[in-house]
């Protein structure tokens, strides 16, 4: 994943989180646990962010695999 891909991904998951509906009552589990993935995928990247400024290659490469693991869920989910 490079930089520019990165701050992409960033600023998808805002974008996202942005577009989310704001519930009008109490919402159903799978969206709830929709939404806590977003988060943790925001999180995530973040990670992925400052182990790169750290220069913490194993870090960066254990949460780049998060990443991909909470995509492809967050994908057939």
């Amino acid at each position: 994943m490079k930089n520019e891909e990165l701050r992409n991904a960033i600023e998808d998951v805002y974008k996202e989180r942005r577009n989310l509906p704001q519930p009008t009552g109490p919402l159903p589990e799978h969206e709830v646990i929709r939404r806590e993935l977003l988060l943790l995928k925001q999180a995530i990247l973040y990670r992925i962010e400052e182990a790169r400024k750290q220069n913490k290659k194993k870090r960066e490469m254990f949460n780049i695999e998060l990443y991909g693991l909470i995509n492809s869920f967050l994908e057939s989910y």
